[in-house]
């Protein structure tokens, strides 16, 4: 008998789904020809079966795709470095060295463990799924062998619903497992569907179940049972609409991030929709030239209406046989008059718009400089003032998915015991996080050149009136520089360690002054008194 919550979330679901069929639609187009691994979203994909290439001719789109993920991976969330950082949102606390130690021990342990789970194949398939459908969801759940874990979930298995303030609050998803993991999962919870089929011997047959996660309405603050989480979850069966299990989560488990947004939208569009246009016209007009080119390699024959005896064989080295009474017309190709270079150069000037379309020169920027030819500084620069175009992109992603991502990550493991306890002085003080990856930074590099210019501005100033450089604090300058370097703190002094150093420095100078006023006055002494004997023995 079906159950009267799982009857709720099921329309809810199938509801909310019933409105997404033209993005489901437009999303199948995008996977064809820039993601054809994933080219199943308004169909279901059968086990083992491979995407049939009928209507890409061109894979310029794959490729570039390809690139943009690997260069967003490597130059925002790369697993070999460190790419964020965690402080207290008051920045004041940050000062106290032993916190700065604290935060520095917790990303080690961090960075870690996102190295011994999925977190790295799990990221790169986000960007490809967020560059392609403009919209990336990762599940990230607790594991007892890992700790955490990461999901990433199909964009046509997810449904989203935002707050008043655009941040994604409610979501629905479908997973699709068989009657055996849904036991391994759920055993007898799982309901008569999977049980029928256990029994059965059908142990692969594939079944629908829904998990929604919502803020819960009610609930009774303090305690942290799974009735009285934040965040509630339901699961049910979707064929017999039962529900299987109802739980809760401390954090909104699910991190979604959307390549370009607009108001009122809840899905992101993707940097493939920007040139889906250019895509279809490329694969057409690679479709031309390579009709062009089999007919110039291989062109159509003409022979006499009369003689031949048919069908004609126009294989290589095929002989073909025509009456002795005949005249004796050959065989004569039919030349082709169509310009296949033209239609290459064409291509070449489409493709080379897709890939702009998909950030392929600024990944590329590395290579494409010639550092024997210039400075560092100079290097650095022209690679930052490429990768700020990607500011706004960044940013997203940051803030409306890594934030979470890395913000529940903790969460979970402090839980866990994970962690080593915080100092008292941030007991309960608010986290945040602050990026340290090669395009974060080059958004911030920006705020040095400034400083520099600046200071460089003041030098040539103080070359005339060296008073200008009273305006200067300069310990405020070098921490500012150092925090958006993001230079491991322990390589800064706290203030109490600087003040402590210059006054021990002072004290040294005024006791190595009053030694010189000492000294001075005893050889001023002896001197006049070696005059005063002089003088008497002159007398």
């Amino acid at each position: 008998m079906a159950d009267k919550k799982a009857e709720t979330i099921k329309k809810e679901r199938d509801t909310r789904h019933d409105k997404l069929a033209n993005w489901r639609s437009y999303w199948q187009d995008l996977a064809e020809f820039c993601l054809p691994r994933k080219a199943f979203v308004t169909r279901p994909r059968t086990r083992g079966e491979r995407y049939n290439f009928r209507r890409v001719f061109d894979t310029t789109a794959i490729r570039s795709l390809r690139i943009m993920a690997a260069g967003f991976h490597s130059n925002l969330t790369n697993p070999s470095s460190k790419w964020f950082n965690l402080q207290t949102r008051d920045i004041g606390y940050m000062d106290d060295k032993s916190v700065k130690e604290w935060f520095k021990e917790v990303e080690d342990i961090m960075f870690t463990t996102f190295n011994t789970t999925n977190f790295d194949t799990t990221m790169h398939e986000f960007y490809s799924n967020a560059g392609a459908f403009g919209t990336g969801v990762v599940f990230i759940q607790e594991d007892e062998e890992n700790d955490i874990t990461f999901t990433l979930l199909a964009p046509e298995s997810v449904i989203l619903e935002e707050d008043t303030a655009e941040r994604i609050k409610r979501i629905w998803v479908t997973f699709k497992y068989t009657a055996q993991q849904a036991h391994d999962l759920w055993g007898d919870n799982a309901g008569k569907v999977v049980a029928t089929a256990m029994k059965n011997g059908k142990e692969e047959t594939e079944m629908d179940f829904v998990l929604r996660v919502t803020p819960r309405a009610e609930r009774e603050e303090g305690k942290e049972d799974s009735e009285n989480m934040p965040f509630e979850s339901v699961w049910i069966e979707a064929s017999e609409c039962h529900v299987i299990g109802e739980g809760g989560f401390q954090e909104f488990p699910f991190a979604v991030g959307r390549f370009y947004k607009e108001n009122n939208e809840v899905q992101g569009y993707s940097p493939a929709m920007d040139v889906l246009a250019d895509i279809f016209l490329a694969s057409s007009s690679k479709r031309t030239i390579i009709r062009g080119a089999m007919k110039a390699t291989d062109p159509a024959l003409q022979a006499p209406s009369r003689g031949y005896m048919l069908p004609l064989n126009l294989n290589p080295g095929a002989m073909n046989y025509r009456s002795p009474k005949t005249n004796a017309d050959a065989l004569q190709a039919i030349e082709s008059s169509g310009r296949v270079d033209i239609g290459m150069d064409f291509l070449e000037s489409i493709k080379s718009d897709i890939e702009k379309g998909f950030f392929v020169p600024l990944f590329q920027a590395f290579n494409q400089l010639d550092k024997h030819t210039m400075t560092v500084p100079e290097v650095m620069r022209r690679i930052a003032e490429n990768m700020v175009l990607l500011g706004p992109v960044v940013g997203r992603f940051t803030q409306e998915m890594l934030d979470v991502l890395v913000l529940r990550s903790f969460a979970i493991m402090n839980r866990l015991g994970k962690l080593p306890e915080a100092p008292d002085i941030i007991q309960g003080q608010e986290l945040d996080v602050v990026y340290v990856s090669p395009l974060a930074k080059a958004q911030r590099l920006s705020e040095i050149q400034d400083v520099e210019a600046f200071l460089a501005n003041i030098a040539g100033i103080a070359q005339f009136k060296p008073d200008v450089l009273d305006l200067i604090d300069s310990d405020k300058v070098g921490r500012d520089i150092a925090n958006i370097r993001r230079i491991n703190p322990e390589y800064i002094k706290s203030d109490k360690d600087v003040n402590d150093e210059r006054t021990r420095r002072a004290e040294a100078q005024m006791a190595q002054m009053k030694a010189d006023q000492l000294q001075q006055g005893a050889e001023t002494l002896k001197t006049g008194a070696a005059a005063a004997k002089d003088l008497r023995e002159d007398k």
